[in-house]
């Protein structure tokens, strides 16, 4: 048998967590829109920022995959100005940084050169991995074409200089880019602007046959 203090001790603790799980989710919900708001104009941003020609923004729906294990295309959004492919936005991760993922938005024209890059996301050491934030490090791939590769010290044609003590996250960095001109790559040699026009039209599709059977659910229901 229970004591008395005991179930109300545990009923006091029940109340307490109901209370608590109430407001986190009033919380969550108050919030969650402001934080997609936000996300949604962080991304906006760094899409211009990357790609400052285009006017407007339109994501493929190709699929990418490298040779780079370690790398993985997440996303890519064409670039259109009155109607013209002007260039490509692709965000790219990389599971091999110093400190964890290093995720980067990559701007490419349509002469498949680097126009800017951003990071996104890095957990990179501060003062170190952490400097591939900074224009000293990033400015060196505006311009560059083809397959770049990292070197310590003074960098040529198609070399990217690491930053000091800080290799591996310069590494990762740089196969983000690398996998972003290729994916970029792969649009370009295709028809950009009609894998889109696709990419509606299959969204469309998808709209109208959900619509239709939420028409069929409730038809049913009426039955």
């Amino acid at each position: 048998m229970f004591r008395k203090e005991t179930i109300v001790v545990a009923i006091k603790l029940f109340v307490i967590t109901a209370v608590a799980a109430l407001c986190l989710a009033f919380v969550n919900k108050m919030t969650a829109p402001v934080i997609l708001e936000n996300a949604e104009k962080a991304q906006t941003e760094a899409l211009r920022a990357v790609l400052a020609e285009a006017e407007e923004f339109k994501k493929s729906a190709a699929s990418f995959e490298g040779e780079d294990s370690s790398v993985t295309v997440d996303s890519v959004n064409i670039g259109f100005a009155n109607s013209e492919v002007v260039g490509y936005a692709v965000t790219v991760t990389s599971n091999a940084g110093y400190g964890g993922d290093v995720k980067v938005m990559v701007g490419i024209d349509k002469d498949l050169a680097v126009t800017k890059i951003e990071i996104l996301e890095s957990s990179e050491t501060a003062g170190l991995g952490a400097n591939a934030s900074k224009p000293k490090f990033k400015n060196q791939f505006e311009g560059a074409k083809g397959t770049l590769s990292v070197v310590k010290g003074a960098a040529t044609n198609g070399e990217i200089s690491a930053i000091a003590s800080a290799t591996i996250t310069s590494k990762a960095v740089t196969s983000c880019v690398n996998a972003a001109l290729v994916a970029a790559g792969e649009l370009e040699n295709s028809d950009a602007a009609e894998n889109v026009a696709q990419t509606e039209k299959k969204l469309e599709e998808i709209k109208q046959e959900t619509e239709k059977q939420i028409g069929n659910m409730t038809e049913g229901e009426g039955e």
